[in-house]
């Protein structure tokens, strides 16, 4: 099957289908509090039902539209998954706990600036409560449905019109808007750079579904180790702080390493 449409979507064009996306999950909400579809279910797992369900249509239309198979799409490189994760996997997973750190820091800034009122607050707890569907979810469910729309298509489309850093900071930027929090905000556009840039080094989606996966696994595991913590305990001692630090230098050290175009000499 030969892919049509290959520069879609556009700069504007990926706003509008994230536009889309979000109407079609308000339009499934809709149904689901008309019929009462899913009464006896917590919040949190209607939201996670929601957003698989909104995903779910907006990619049958999309891949209608381009005429291209989940092959494809996940996986466009020469080069074989297997080969591709055997380079990467490892530096990937060096450098998640130190992606968290920072931008746990960043996320302080945001707090001292705008601190949250207790919806907000409550919000949050229901997101990181540990129920099965909702960690399910967050590990699994959202890095590969949100790598599908912003590497996948969004940041595809750009790489064939636009520059390099411009294609990766602006599918980032629209990766951080879709999550409509400002407490995510600066984490999610850290995120999609770094996954912006293992899609362009790579053109697969795996690594950046590991880097995605991982990154919320650590997320949710901090959580509960620091909820589980006697209270006014600080989370992380000096000592596994710069080991997380000295980690994430080591993994992304490794990858630009591995990932830097070969130069060949004239």
């Amino acid at each position: 099957m030969t892919e049509q449409h290959e520069s879609f979507p556009n700069a504007w064009q990926a706003l509008l289908l994230i536009a889309a996306l979000i109407c079609l999950e308000l339009f499934v909400l809709l149904v689901v509090v008309d019929t009462n579809l899913l009464a006896d279910v917590s919040p949190i797992d209607v939201s996670a039902f929601i957003t698989v369900v909104g995903n779910g249509i907006l990619f049958i239309a999309l891949m209608a539209f381009k005429r291209i198979g989940y092959a494809a799409l996940f996986h466009p490189a020469k080069h074989s998954v297997a080969a591709t994760m055997a380079v990467v996997s490892v530096p990937i997973l060096l450098l998640v706990p130190g992606l968290v750190l920072l931008a746990g820091w960043a996320n302080s800034i945001v707090l001292g600036v705008f601190p949250m009122d207790a919806d907000d607050i409550a919000l949050y707890e229901a997101e990181m409560a540990p129920g099965v569907v909702s960690v399910l979810f967050a590990c699994v469910g959202a890095p590969v449905l949100e790598e599908m729309l912003f590497r996948g298509v969004i940041l595809r489309g750009f790489l064939r019109q636009y520059t390099r850093t411009f294609s990766i900071l602006w599918s980032a930027a629209l990766f951080a808007i879709a999550h409509m929090n400002l407490y995510q905000l600066s984490t999610a556009f850290a995120l999609g750079v770094v996954a912006g840039w293992l899609y362009e080094r790579c053109r697969s989606l795996w690594p950046c579904i590991l880097l995605h996966a991982a990154y919320n696994t650590y997320v949710t595991y901090e959580y509960s180790v620091w909820t589980s913590q006697p209270e006014g305990d600080a989370f992380g001692s000096a000592a596994s702080i710069a080991l997380q630090l000295a980690a994430a230098v080591a993994g992304g050290a490794l990858l630009f390493k591995l990932l830097s175009p070969v130069r060949t000499s004239t």
